[in-house]
């Protein structure tokens, strides 16, 4: 059985180093590259690298929080070729 903590993604950052991003996020150290809108509504500037509902009247925060998760980390680190956790911040 692999050792998730282990495993890389095809840049070479570790998911422990994937996680620490995860946790900023997470605790709201930093946020989502992204706009609002004049209603309130959160559009992610990655918004191709998740699989959400477009913000709504009733879900105005859906590309925020699909932009909260490991999963989301993941696709940006792989998408943009970070290898650094420096470099999967300034993208994320």
């Amino acid at each position: 059985m692999k050792n998730e903590n282990n495993v890389k993604s095809t840049t070479g950052l570790a998911i422990d180093e994937m996680k620490i991003v995860y946790l900023m996020l997470k605790n709201r150290t930093i946020h989502p590259k992204g706009k609002f809108d004049g209603k309130g509504r959160f559009y992610a500037e990655n918004a191709g690298l998740i699989d959400v509902r477009e913000p709504s009247r009733a879900w105005p925060m859906s590309h925020m929080n699909a932009c909260r998760t490991l999963k989301y980390v993941k696709k940006v680190a792989d998408s943009f070729k970070c290898s650094t956790v420096d470099d999967l911040i300034k993208v994320v």
